[in-house]
């Protein structure tokens, strides 16, 4: 199959859809498939939640990536200058030619993103073409933190272009059941959706060495007893909540510390000057982005996996932490209650007291810590990405077949 994917970014930029289809086009590629992305060269997600129209709509300082074209791991990608942005109306000329000229050349076009000018673009020309059609909607859930007009402008999209997209898509893809409901209550066909989780790559979690100084050069020692938290420095993450606990940790354990692995969205001063007014010093460590080799290692490291985020599309890394065999604690928001059984392959706290609680007893209950997370590296098992293809590859076949029959 020529399968085109249709991304806002992507690889090297850090985030679930980013690296979902990343290991999608790797291993489709092994698989004797050509695929193809288009992608923005922008390398930061942030969105604009403050109406503007002034341009340039891209906040300053916004990093971005050389327009030019390469293949890595087999797989084709083409990356297009992001002119404008308004929110998620993302302005790519070259990208809305190229796909007018090209895209009859592909067998599948699959979209990533629902509230994306992009997904929205190439469904048309897929349409247009008389190509299926598949979305992937990670950014479905709306933030509760989203400013009230960002809020009306995202419930407009939905009752104008969503139905577009609706329509016209061959097949949607939900990542948890959670998503299915998303996609109905949108106006989504039941028949069209299907559940395929992300996946990650279970063998590259196996017979990790940690060298101590290597770690060292982050400040973390031998003797350190590590929280690790892994994702965007944004307030929905619940950062704060874990930071703000750290001096009653320290009482009983004075050599945790809480290592904050991603990058900085606009709240990393905030969570500085907490540590600073508590008196944390170099027990709070944050590292920006790190090289996924070194991520791998931290996992490994870590004593626990810590999210205490109020919002998650999906929460791949519980997958990561869970394959390094590393307790994760986590908030009962609907995307992580659907990969963490309390008590059996994780834990699900309801606040910070029941975070601290949780971390003092399992720090001092190692059988039972050590139980969960051999529970955690078995369930994680489902998630190869080897399954995940494979019901992939299905998904297209149907979308190729259907089409077929229409025509």
């Amino acid at each position: 199959m020529k399968i085109l994917y249709v991304i806002n970014r992507f690889y090297p930029a850090i985030g679930g859809a980013e690296t979902h289809v990343y290991l999608l086009s790797k291993y489709l590629a092994k698989n004797g498939h050509e695929v193809t992305v288009y992608t923005t060269n922008s390398l930061s997600s942030k969105d604009i939640t403050n109406l503007s129209l002034v341009p340039p709509f891209i906040k300053p300082g916004e990093s971005k990536k050389k327009c030019f074209d390469e293949t890595i791991d087999g797989f084709s990608i083409k990356r297009f200058d992001l002119k404008y942005r308004y929110w998620s109306f993302n302005w790519i000329p070259n990208m809305f030619r190229e796909l007018k000229n090209n895209t009859n050349d592909f067998d599948i076009v699959h979209a990533h993103g629902y509230h994306i000018s992009t997904s929205l673009i190439a469904c048309y020309y897929a349409k247009k073409c008389g190509k299926p059609f598949i979305l992937t909607g990670h950014d479905l859930i709306i933030p509760d933190n989203l400013s009230p007009d960002a809020k009306i402008f995202k419930k407009t999209y939905d009752a104008i272009f969503g139905k577009y997209l609706l329509k016209n898509a061959r097949r949607l893809i939900a990542l948890t059941s959670d998503h299915i409901q998303q996609y109905n209550e949108r106006g989504g066909d039941t028949n069209k959706i299907r559940i395929i989780p992300n996946g990650i790559e279970l063998t590259k979690y196996n017979n990790v060495e940690i060298p101590s100084e290597f770690l060292r050069n982050f400040g973390i020692f031998e003797e350190d007893i590590i929280l690790l938290f892994v994702g965007r420095i944004e307030k929905y993450k619940g950062i704060q909540d874990v930071i703000e606990i750290m001096p009653s940790l320290l009482k009983k354990y004075p050599s945790i510390k809480f290592v904050v692995v991603g990058k900085e969205y606009g709240f990393l001063g905030e969570l500085e000057n907490l540590s600073r007014r508590l008196n944390l010093g170099d027990k709070v460590i944050f590292t920006g982005n790190v090289s996924e080799e070194f991520l791998v290692k931290l996992y490994k490291r870590a004593n626990f996996f810590i999210l205490p985020s109020k919002m998650e599309g999906f929460g791949i890394v519980f997958l990561e932490a869970m394959a390094s065999s590393t307790l994760c604690i986590a908030y009962p928001i609907p995307a992580v209650r659907k990969l963490i059984q309390n008590k059996k392959n994780g834990i699900l706290v309801n606040d910070q007291k029941e975070l601290l609680n949780n971390i003092l007893y399992y720090l001092e209950n190692f059988k039972e810590k050590a139980e969960l997370e051999r529970n955690a590296m078995e369930y994680v098992k489902n998630y190869d990405i080897n399954n995940i293809i494979t019901s992939i590859e299905g998904v297209y076949s149907e979308g190729i077949n259907e089409n077929m029959l229409d025509r």
